[in-house]
């Protein structure tokens, strides 16, 4: 949706770039120290067990700059239907990596980012799997910030449908 960063307004022309699954996209650049992008993307989503990244970045006349960065676990995201007030975030200034897949940030920059985000179910899946989604999401969403969810041990109780759930995310 927005963000609100620390220095001189004419310092900043940031854009961010959101990856999940091997798909990137990126909104159009904003000048000043509270950009409002208020773009929505949408990215089908066949894993939990990943996450979001999001990187904001200052435009240069040579090359960009990283003002910083925040990754959020697919798992913690909620379900609905709507767009919500949003969740403000801290940027970070590194990536934390494992097995060459993004798990975390740290090092927080005094910057920081409001974002949207939320599952919603595709439009064109059979009522029988949409309820099957529906209520796979509901507990995720149910399970406290403490709590771990295996998708992997999920999958070998069960087979998970072929549709996959569509997340909404609001800069």
């Amino acid at each position: 949706k927005r963000a609100k960063f620390q220095g001189s307004p004419d310092k900043f022309n940031t854009y961010v770039t959101l990856k999940v699954q091997n798909v990137k996209s990126t909104t159009v650049a904003v000048r000043g120290d509270q950009p409002s992008w208020e773009q929505d993307f949408m990215f089908e989503i066949s894993r939990l067990d990943l996450g979001l990244s999001v990187e904001v970045w200052n435009k240069g006349l040579i090359w960009d700059t990283m003002v910083g960065t925040v990754w959020i676990a697919l798992k913690t995201i909620r379900q609905s239907d709507e767009e919500g007030p949003g969740e403000w975030s801290t940027l970070e200034a590194e990536t934390l990596m494992k097995d060459d897949e993004i798990c975390g940030t740290k090092n927080p920059t005094p910057h920081k980012i409001l974002l949207d985000t939320r599952f919603e179910l595709p439009f064109d899946i059979p009522e029988e799997e949409a309820r099957y989604w529906t209520y796979k999401l509901e507990q995720i969403n149910a399970l406290g910030a403490d709590s771990e969810y295996s998708i992997q041990e999920e999958i070998q109780r069960k087979p998970l449908p072929t549709a996959a759930a569509q997340c909404w995310y609001n800069i």
